[in-house]
């Protein structure tokens, strides 16, 4: 399991490395890059993940201009279980645009906000994105390999939305 998170973290931060136009946070469109960890409860993450998680960290050893990323950590053994990233400026770009290179798109119906799921090994949920205004959530479960249709897969979407619904209220 550390291998495949040391490869996924190693990955993330290439995918989200540039991504996105000029601009911070400021920007009256956006949620503040400090507030990225409020999206989400550690009740909702740690019931997604099956586990009790650590409350949510935002990662501040890393410079991403027009991203933020929140972590929850699980609480027995403090390996990332799940991330959210909320990429600013997002609207000149499709989602799959923030995908890992490579990766099986498929879009998503049913949500309220424009979301995909991209796919990863043996056609395994990998991340879900989801269009939050001119902006965009990515969700990244670093523990979970939901296959469609099933609870996790319907669980990780749900959570993606809500989540950019709530970034959408609080702007």
């Amino acid at each position: 399991m550390k291998k495949s998170v040391i490869i996924t973290a190693i990955l993330l931060g290439i995918t989200i490395s540039g991504c996105g136009a000029s601009g911070d946070a400021s920007n009256s469109n956006a949620i503040a890059k400090e507030d990225v960890c409020t999206l989400l409860t550690t009740a909702e993450v740690s019931n997604l993940v099956g586990e009790a998680v650590n409350e949510g960290k935002r990662d501040t050893k890393h410079t991403y201009p027009n991203a933020s990323v929140c972590t929850w950590t699980s609480v027995s053994h403090n390996m990332p279980l799940l991330t959210l990233t909320y990429y600013l400026h997002t609207s000149a770009y499709a989602l799959d645009h923030y995908a890992l290179p490579g990766s099986q798109i498929k879009k998503l119906n049913g949500t309220s906000n424009e979301a995909i799921a991209v796919l990863g090994v043996n056609k395994k949920l990998s991340e879900v994105i989801a269009r939050s205004g001119n902006n965009a959530v990515l969700l990244m479960s670093l523990s979970l390999e939901s296959k469609e249709g099933s609870k996790n897969w319907n669980n990780e979407i749900k959570l993606t939305d809500l989540a950019a619904q709530r970034a959408e209220k609080k702007k």
